[in-house]
């Protein structure tokens, strides 16, 4: 079996040396990152910085998370084919009717259909997790190269953006004044570094493999299902199974995309290759684009480290304390019969929970008031 940790791995060991660094800077007497100290308040710091090394753990998480659910669906492919397979030879050497090898390739118990139920559901989730690791990189990107916007609004759309505006940036080009450093500095020159790696993310795949991944995973999550159509595949001249070809444009709809193909048939509504390849290509694609990222945005944080002043750490990367919506939600049903008296962590999380100021000892400096930042 395929080890599907070693196919992301040169993105989540460059994602995890991102990773050290930021928390080798965290501060567990004065809370957050230490050089931000003078930039920002610590509470700021402090969510700032949780939040930047979760959004690392998140990346590799969902790189992991993707490469499994591909394997997943390779082996469920396999297994429902085989089947399939198996059924088609009961046919060969007599007479058959359309119906009998419509049948054939029907699924036939409810154990079959729940097989081919989780294909679609591993095949729906290796985009959402493949798009959300990159969405994941954007907030660290963002933080690291210290843009002055609040990064819980980034995702990977909202940092291509400001990625094809920086060299060209200002009012005009829709990026607000002050969100980079001033051009001609030397800040300025170490984001656009970072940012035109961001800017050049197409050259890790083919033609519109980013666009098509995201358009994918939005029309996945947000809209209506797009057309299915399985089909036949053989090999040397004996059926091999079934398989539904990828939709060439996700964000049409089918009414569109149908009428659109008229001039290059039914077929042009579809990629050729089987999803099983797309979706390794775009994995391969993701890893090789995040291993890039991380690995300079590693070297801009260390730059920044030595050097706090090449790009002051703003406020405005935060949202002020206390303004999140608070929720009633009580939950369903009782309450799971768990034992919280102690609880186990490892050594890294305890010393994130210090840099936060969130131990028992702490938290009481978390009291809001009138001066809070």
């Amino acid at each position: 079996m395929a080890d599907y940790r070693a196919r992301v791995r040169a993105a989540t060991d460059a994602i995890d040396a991102l990773s050290v660094e930021i928390e080798a800077d965290l501060d567990e007497e004065a809370g957050g990152i230490g050089w931000w100290n003078g930039h920002v308040g610590w509470k700021t710091s402090a969510q700032l910085g949780t939040y930047l090394l979760a959004s690392c753990t998140g990346v590799a998480e969902s790189l992991r998370h993707a490469s499994l659910v591909i394997e997943e669906h390779r082996q469920k492919e396999f297994s429902l084919n085989q089947d399939r397979i198996a059924r088609t030879r009961l046919l060969e050497g007599r007479p058959s009717s359309v119906d009998e090898k419509i049948a054939a390739l029907t699924a036939a118990s409810d154990s079959e259909r729940r097989r081919e139920d989780l294909q679609s559901v591993y095949a729906e989730h290796a985009l959402v997790s493949l798009a959300q690791s990159l969405d994941r990189l954007a907030a660290v990107v963002a933080t690291v190269v210290g843009v002055r916007e609040n990064v819980l609004g980034y995702d990977w759309r909202k940092l291509a953006d400001l990625a094809e505006r920086e060299p060209r940036s200002g009012p005009t080009n829709g990026i607000r004044q002050g969100a980079l450093a001033d051009p001609g500095t030397p800040g300025r020159d170490l984001q656009h570094q970072v940012l035109s790696l961001v800017a050049a993310a197409h050259e890790h795949g083919p033609n519109d493999w980013l666009d098509w991944l995201i358009k994918s995973r939005n029309t996945a999550v947000h809209r209506a299902p797009r057309w299915s159509i399985p089909t036949m595949t053989v090999e040397k001249r004996r059926v091999s199974g079934l398989v539904s070809l990828p939709i060439a444009q996700p964000d049409w709809a089918d009414t569109e995309a149908v009428a659109r193909s008229s001039r290059g048939g039914f077929g042009s509504m579809f990629l050729t290759q089987a999803p099983q390849t797309i979706f390794e290509g775009l994995l391969g694609s993701v890893v090789s684009l995040t291993a890039s990222l991380a690995g300079e945005s590693r070297q801009m944080w260390i730059a920044r480290r030595q050097d706090p002043t090449l790009i002051i750490q703003a406020g405005a990367s935060w949202r002020p304390v206390g303004k999140a919506t608070l929720l009633d939600f009580p939950g369903y049903g009782d309450p799971a019969p768990i034992v919280a008296k102690e609880v186990a962590m490892n050594r890294g999380f305890v010393r994130r929970l210090r840099a936060a100021k969130l131990m028992d000892a702490q938290v009481h400096e978390w009291e809001l008031d009138a001066t809070s930042d």
